[in-house]
């Protein structure tokens, strides 16, 4: 059988289905693989062999047997893709540069919502925590998504496909349980009749503490977590033409926060200007929200489709010791409008509308100006799939019109190019242009980070002061722009090897910075001076690199996929900058990434496999993280009659090592070796 480096293949035998509609990929040939439907670089269904962008996709059978119990652990077996663990809840995840607990130019969305947050520019991964099992597939693009997706869709895309009612059919029980996680999760699907069907489901999941990093003695850090959540899926058929879908669910939940060198688990040290000059506070969150959607596609031929999409989604979080939290409102509609002109020209275009509104809870420690706030967003996209020569060549233009209460007007346009000399061997290039809004912190944020304690020591004085560091939002902030150029190459070599190759260039300018201004004398009377820093837009910088997969399939039940990932960056600072002012996120992702997954088959009922991966060190302002090299496993065995049992280690190369740095109040820890148990049951 032939391989695609595409799409994963998964060896499955003997399991119940859990969609009728998706591929056993086990019994496709190369071309039928090449012809697998994405969506997320042009909002239609589209070939993969025709995509010119470096995508990749992580279909459910590959979710599984990564032994994945989250998203961001799924997300490790994407080449190019850095997932790094900060503790026992919070996750840095990006692609092609700029990594932290903050993605800022990661757009992720699930079923159409955006996941990422106006407040932070951050997707919060701990409350993301859904029933792995309920996702069909995770489309992902490395490079620019601006021209379709709009503002912050700037080095990358995840776009997370969950199962339609239909297809989760019947009754679903997981679980999973080990060293340092356990939770489970329930759905069960109903045909309703007259084309209508209901799923319903639920989950609960929990994070022990992990270990600290740097302590004395070993403990627990204080970063468990535990989430649950419920939600729904309705997908109803209107006659021939129309479809329905309304879905949504609910969460609460828990993130502890993890000790800096403290007796008190889950704190960190805070600035006051007395002596000791700083104080222990907790860090532990309350998180809570809902969402619901809904979505209509009238599809009256093949030439033309319309789709209408609504949601309201509400995010709450409050850290009770800092008495701080925010609440966020967003209520978002989009409309879609395929068709097909000729047979040169496929145009997709549509328009958007988005509120988001904010309500905060300031505090010593924590504060917003203004405390409330309304953002409305309005957006115009078009892109037309031009035919020059049919089967060879393709070239697609397209650009996003946006406007928003900070910047104003955005314009985000894109050029793509495909070329297909043989049916076997796919090249493209593109050039684009992308945006990323300041969000609110950078605006409206006010932050005590540190003291400085009086020169020489002794008691502060007017003339000797302690030196209070404050951080404060700029309402002068300007987008940060990307211009990439990329070019990508896919192809089967023989029938038992293909490859994928992508390369790429990105100039930014505009990037966000920490700025010193002038201090501010005007409490020394009661003995301290404030050293002000502001964000800013002094950061310029170029990344270049690429990935490399390729698919070699060794036996009919065996199949090994290696990828490699480069990333130079340089950065500079304007001329006109301060002295002290540094870039954001600089050297935050590893410049090498290498990964090799190995999928055997070996007997029809047990399945072994393998992933070693390897990630370069980097800086996180003042930390450096160390390289590393770990390897994971997962043995299991179908029972029969739809139950599967796995095993499954974490890290079986170290008994623990450090992955990321901390940020204002992300505290690292070490991530463990691990094993844990996990069951599914589809009956």
């Amino acid at each position: 059988m032939a391989l695609t480096a595409f799409a994963p293949i998964a060896f499955a035998a003997n399991q119940v289905p859990e969609e009728q509609d998706v591929p056993d990929l086990t019994g496709l040939s190369m071309e039928e693989l090449l012809d697998l439907d994405v969506t997320s670089i042009t909002r239609t269904s589209t070939d993969l062999k025709n995509v010119p962008s470096a995508i990749y996709v992580l279909n459910s059978d590959a979710i599984r047997r990564s032994g994945a119990t989250s998203i961001p652990e799924a997300l490790r077996m994407v080449p190019g893709m850095h997932v790094a663990r900060i503790d026992g809840n919070k996750w840095a995840v990006s692609t092609r540069g700029f990594n932290s607990q903050f993605g800022t130019k990661l757009l992720v969305l699930m079923d159409g919502r955006t996941l990422y947050t106006p407040m932070f520019s951050v997707v919060w991964w701990d409350q993301e925590d859904v029933l792995m099992e309920d996702i069909e597939r995770i489309e992902v693009i490395r490079g620019s998504g601006g021209s379709l997706w709009g503002a912050n869709a700037v080095n990358g895309v995840v776009n997370i496909i969950t199962k339609k009612a239909k297809n989760s059919q019947g009754g679903l029980v997981s679980g999973q349980g080990g060293s340092m996680r356990q939770g489970g999760g329930l759905r069960y699907g109903a045909d309703l009749g007259k084309q209508a069907y209901l799923k319903v489901y639920g989950r609960y999941s929990e994070y022990d503490g992990s270990g600290k990093i740097g302590a004395v003695a070993a403990g627990n850090a204080g970063d468990e977590s535990r989430l649950g959540k419920i939600g729904f899926r309705f997908d109803k058929d209107i006659g021939i033409t129309d479809k329905l879908t309304l879905q949504g669910d609910a969460f609460s939940g828990f993130s502890g926060g993890a000790e800096q060198d403290q007796p008190k688990a889950s704190a960190i040290r805070t600035p006051v200007v007395a002596p000791p000059y700083s104080r222990a506070i907790a860090t532990d969150a309350d998180l809570s929200g809902h969402y619901l959607l809904g979505r209509w596609e009238h599809r009256p031929g093949n030439a033309s489709s319309t789709l209408l999409r609504l949601f309201w989604n509400r995010n709450e979080r409050k850290a009770n010791a800092l008495h701080s939290g925010y609440q966020i409102d967003s209520v978002d509609v989009d409309f879609q409008h395929n068709i097909r002109l000729n047979g040169q020209h496929s145009l997709v275009w549509g328009s958007g509308a988005r509120l988001n509104h904010n309500q905060t809870e300031n505090s010593l420690d924590l504060s917003w100006t203004p405390s409330q706030r309304l953002d409305q967003i309005y957006s115009l996209f078009a892109q037309d799939e031009i035919t020059l020569i049919p089967g060879q060549w393709k070239l697609t233009l397209g650009g996003k019109l946006e406007h928003n209460p900070v910047t104003e007007f955005e314009w985000q346009p894109s050029a793509r190019l495909s070329w297909t000399p043989v049916k076997k061997h796919a090249f493209w290039a593109s050039v684009s242009r992308s945006v990323r809004t300041p969000n609110w912190i950078e605006q409206d944020f006010g932050y005590n980070t540190a003291v400085l304690p009086p020169v020489g020591g002794g008691a502060a004085s007017p003339g000797n002061p302690v030196t209070l560091l404050s951080l404060v939002g700029n309402k002068q902030m300007r987008s940060e722009t990307l211009l990439g150029y990329e070019l990508g190459w896919r192809g089967e070599l023989t029938e038992k090897l293909a490859s994928d190759i992508s390369l790429y260039y990105y100039d930014y300018d505009d990037l966000c910075s920490f700025a010193p201004k002038s201090l501010d004398l005007s409490h020394l009377a009661s003995g301290y001076a404030v050293q002000i820093a502001n964000f800013a837009n002094y950061g310029s910088a170029t990344v270049y690199g690429g990935e490399a997969t390729v698919d070699w399939q060794v036996a009919d039940t065996w199949k090994l996929r290696a990828s490699y990932a480069y990333a130079g960056q340089q950065f500079r600072l304007a001329g006109d900058a301060p002295a002290g002012a540094f870039i954001l996120f600089k050297d935050s992702f590893p410049t090498h990434q290498a990964m090799l997954w190995s999928m055997h088959k070996i007997t029809p009922q047990l399945n072994l496999d393998l992933n070693w991966r390897f990630v370069d060190g980097i800086t996180v302002e003042p930390q450096s993280v160390a390289a590393y090299q770990e390897l994971d496993a997962r043995l299991a065995w179908d029972v029969g009659h739809g139950l599967e049992l796995a095993l499954v280690g974490r890290n079986l190369l170290d008994k623990q090592h450090a992955e990321f740095g901390n940020f204002i109040y992300s505290v690292p820890t070490t991530v463990q070796r691990e094993v844990y148990a996990t069951v599914r049951w589809n009956f």
